[in-house]
C-alpha cells in the first residue's frame, strides 16, 4: 500500500498526538489509581503480542506480513497527494495539447511526476482511444483497492486476535491462581495479574491496530478518488476539451472545500 503513495519523510502530527495522548492519558489514570507497577507484566506482553503475531503468520503469507511494516509507518505520515494539487497541471497540459498538438504533449510528459497522470498522458501519446484510457485507469483503481484491502485484512485480523489472546492470558492466569487457591491471600493479586492480559489485548486492538486500519482505509479511498479525478482530466485532455470545462468536471468529484476555484 505504501508504494502507491509518494514518499514523505515527515510525520502526521494528528496521528502522533492521538497515539501519545491515548497512551499517556491511560497511563496517568493508572498511576493516579495507585499500584501502577502491577500493570507492567512481561508475561502478558508475550502472550498477547506473541499470540497475535503467530496467528497472523499462520493465516497469511509471511512476505505479506513483512510488507505491512512500511505500510504501518506510512499511516503515521501526512497525506501529500491531493486531487486539487493536480488540477492546474492538467489544465496546463490540456492547453498545451490544444494549441501545440501531440508533439508538445509528448515533450511535457517527461516533466509529469505523478505516475497515474504520467501513465494517462503516455496513453494519449501512444494512440489509445478514450475508452481504452478509461479502462486502463479503471483497472488501476481496482488493483489499488485489491492491494490495499489485502493489507488491511491482515490488520483487521490482528485487531481481532489481540483481545482473544488477552482473554487466553487471563484464563492461563486464572488456572494458575486456582492451583494455589488454598492460600486466600494470593487470590486478589493473582486475579489482578490474570486480568492484565485482557487489558493489554483491548488496548493494543482498540488504541493501535483498529485506528491504523481505519486510517489506511481512508487513505485508500482518497487515493482512489485521486485516480478518478486524474482520469477525468486525462479524458478531457484526450478530447481537447476546454481547460475550464475540465476543471469543472474534476471539481465535481471533490468536496466543496477541496475544489480548485
Amino acid at each position: 500500500m505504501a508504494s502507491d503513495s509518494e514518499s514523505d519523510t515527515g510525520f502526521d502530527t494528528g496521528t502522533i498526538i492521538g497515539v501519545v495522548a491515548g497512551i499517556g492519558l491511560i497511563t496517568i489514570a493508572i498511576i493516579l489509581g495507585g499500584d501502577g507497577d502491577i500493570f507492567v507484566n512481561l508475561n502478558a506482553v508475550l502472550i498477547v503480542i506473541g499470540g497475535m503475531t503467530s496467528t497472523c503468520f499462520i493465516a497469511f503469507q509471511s512476505s505479506k506480513i513483512l510488507e505491512m511494516v512500511p505500510v504501518i509507518i506510512n499511516a503515521f505520515r501526512p497525506e501529500i497527494m491531493k486531487p486539487v494539487d493536480y488540477i492546474d497541471e492538467i489544465m496546463a497540459l490540456a492547453s498545451k495539447y490544444r494549441s501545440g498538438g501531440m508533439k508538445v504533449l509528448e515533450n511535457a510528459e517527461a516533466k509529469v511526476e505523478n505516475r497515474f497522470l504520467k501513465n494517462g498522458i503516455a496513453m494519449i501519446v501512444d494512440g489509445y482511444n478514450g475508452r481504452e484510457i478509461y479502462a486502463v485507469l479503471d483497472h488501476e483503481i481496482n488493483s489499488l483497492n485489491e492491494r490495499h484491502n489485502a493489507g488491511q485484512k491482515i490488520l483487521r485480523f490482528a485487531g481481532v486476535q489481540a483481545p482473544v489472546f488477552g482473554m487466553a492470558g487471563t484464563l492461563i492466569g486464572l488456572i494458575q491462581m486456582l492451583m494455589h487457591i488454598d492460600n486466600p491471600s494470593t487470590i486478589g493479586p493473582a486475579l489482578a495479574t490474570a486480568l492484565i492480559t485482557t487489558f493489554y489485548g483491548l488496548i493494543l486492538a482498540n488504541l493501535i491496530v483498529t485506528p491504523i486500519t481505519a486510517k489506511l482505509a481512508m487513505r485508500t479511498e482518497s487515493e482512489a478518488n485521486l485516480i478518478k479525478t486524474i482520469r477525468i482530466g486525462v479524458i478531457g485532455i484526450f478530447e481537447k476539451s476546454n481547460p475550464a470545462k475540465i476543471q469543472k468536471n474534476m471539481n465535481a468529484l471533490l468536496a466543496p472545500d477541496e475544489r480548485k476555484e
